[in-house]
């Protein structure tokens, strides 16, 4: 029995010590419970408080024995709520025994607190949702940062995106990290996201991706590249120009990738190429040309200009150097009248180097600035004699093509055709004139004795006319040819031409008379080959 009461007292002794050994702990963790600055609570299935820790009280403010009952949402930002009544939906459908997520307490006097909870939910034996014990650590700091970081990052995209160049930024792979808004406007996007993650060769420039690739490898390894300029296909399909800056991406001493920014040459390019142009242009052209300042001093020439004054060069050169007293003279009067829009164009000496003058026709006009104030004035100068020597030779060639032309008429209007050995023959057609009647016996005459004919036939069967100047032309024509050792036949009288000989009492006793061309040529063979017929037959 002593036994009996001695091990029941130790035993009591021992849960003495244990429930003071709890109360103890109890205490501690009620301590910390009571004294963290982490929101401690506990809530019922239906969502009601069960418990709110002092740091809770203060956050929600309300004070102790006022929230007994009361829902937690009725503390939970407006926005939040629905997210975080679907977070806790899905965490008890999956029965997981925890969830943690970020909300917002909206206290009655407007204060906030953004919270990262960390809740453990509470499951009957039979799986039914029993409650749940949450605790929230204020990263409202945390987020302030966040938010701050965002700003500042939205702000640099914004300065970027404001930017005329182009900027973008890659890994060591050549992978989009970022870019701006004028990259994204050639590559066709809207997004960074769009482009992010993604190479050259997804890109609408895939074409040149291993130009840049190969650019970006060099850049990485040995530094900077510069005024790079290369091509790029846009997105709508143009082809543009770029100058292209690339430099190394590093962090913390290590290069992670490549920063670059380009902006479009193209028009740059297009007018550089214009000018070359231009300037080739005026290098190479014929006239003299000269440029000078408004203090009138030479300020170009071209190579034309120098070799026709006899300079190397006249650049710096003053006006009057290369003009004589009386041009100097005119100089302001033309010079007042490019200035009002006018175009001089009059005739003006040069003194060469070696002091002969030069006399051209000038045109000039005044230069402007963007501004509309005249920076100088321009000269294009052509040689007279040069002109002029081109126009006597024109004249000339003019005047031999006109004689030409006229030798041409005179052999087509008496031609004299060789039909048989020791035979020709002469068509003549229109009208016989006092010109041509000498003309006829002149080509009569050279060809009988050209062909050394016997024998010349006269054919004026297109002859309409025959009056006594005619007559009297083609008698002298056979008179002539009978003196060269050749009988004329002449062919092709019709009544009328008969009539009109008769008339006028045309003496034709010398001369063989054939009805027609064919009879005259027949007649004329007969004679070369030994046939005597008398004349007049």
């Amino acid at each position: 029995m002593t036994n009996l009461l001695s091990t029941s007292s130790d035993e009591i002794e021992r849960l003495h010590a244990r429930i003071k050994e709890l109360e103890t702990q109890v205490n501690h963790w009620r301590n910390l419970i009571e004294t963290t600055n982490v929101l401690v609570i506990d809530l019922a299935a239906d969502g009601s408080i069960l418990y709110l820790n002092p740091a809770a009280e203060r956050v929600f403010q309300i004070a102790r024995n006022d929230w007994e009952g009361r829902s937690l949402l009725a503390f939970l930002a407006e926005a939040d709520r629905e997210r975080a009544q679907q977070a806790f939906r899905a965490t008890i459908q999956s029965r997981s025994p925890s969830l943690t997520f970020e909300c917002r307490v909206r206290a009655p006097h407007g204060s906030e607190f953004y919270g990262l909870w960390a809740v453990a939910l509470r499951y009957n034996s039979d799986g039914t949702y029993a409650g749940a014990s949450a605790t929230a650590y204020d990263v409202g700091p945390i987020e302030q940062a966040r938010r701050e970081a965002e700003a500042s990052r939205a702000m640099l995209q914004l300065v970027i995106d404001s930017l005329p160049q182009a900027i973008f930024w890659k890994d060591r792979d050549s992978r989009f990290l970022g870019v701006n808004r004028r990259l994204l406007e050639d590559a066709g996007l809207t997004s960074p996201a769009e482009i992010v993650g993604k190479f050259d060769t997804d890109m609408p420039w895939a074409a040149e991706a291993s130009l840049y690739r190969a650019d970006d490898l060099a850049v990485m390894e040995r530094g900077p590249k510069l005024n790079i300029e290369e091509p790029l296909t846009r997105a709508d399909g143009t082809q543009i120009w770029l100058r292209t800056n690339k430099l190394p991406l590093v962090r913390d001493g290590e290069v992670i990738g490549v920063l670059a920014m380009y902006e479009d040459v193209t028009e740059e390019r297009r007018q550089a190429n214009e000018l070359r142009t231009f300037k080739a242009i005026i290098d190479n052209a014929p006239d003299g040309i000269i440029v000078a300042d408004t203090n009138q001093v030479i300020t170009y020439a071209n190579a034309a200009m120098t070799t026709m004054l006899g300079y190397p060069s006249l650049v710096g050169l003053p006006a009057s150097a290369i003009v004589p007293p009386q041009t100097l003279q005119r100089m302001p009067e033309l010079m007042q009248i490019a200035l009002t829009g006018g175009k001089a164009n009059v005739q003006v000496d040069y003194l060469r180097r070696d002091g002969t003058i030069l006399t051209v026709n000038a045109a000039g006009l005044a230069i402007f600035n963007d501004s509309g104030q005249p920076i100088g004035f321009a000269t294009i100068n052509r040689d007279i004699s040069e002109q002029l020597r081109l126009e006597e030779e024109r004249r000339r060639m003019q005047e031999q093509v006109i004689e030409a032309q006229q030798a041409m008429l005179r052999e087509l209007s008496t031609p004299l055709l060789p039909i048989a050995d020791q035979v020709v023959a002469m068509p003549i057609i229109g009208t016989i004139d006092t010109n041509r009647a000498s003309q006829i016996m002149e080509t009569l005459l050279e060809g009988v004795a050209r062909y050394r004919a016997r024998i010349a036939i006269l054919d004026i069967t297109g002859v309409r006319v025959v009056d006594t100047q005619v007559a009297g032309a083609l008698i002298r024509a056979a008179q002539a040819a009978r003196l060269l050792g050749a009988q004329v036949i002449i062919t092709g009288i019709g009544p009328e031409v008969a009539q009109t000989l008769v008339h006028i009492g045309a003496e034709l006793t010398n001369m063989v008379a054939k009805p027609n061309l064919q009879e005259g040529i027949a007649f004329a063979l007969r004679q070369r080959n030994g046939d005597r017929v008398p004349v007049g037959i």
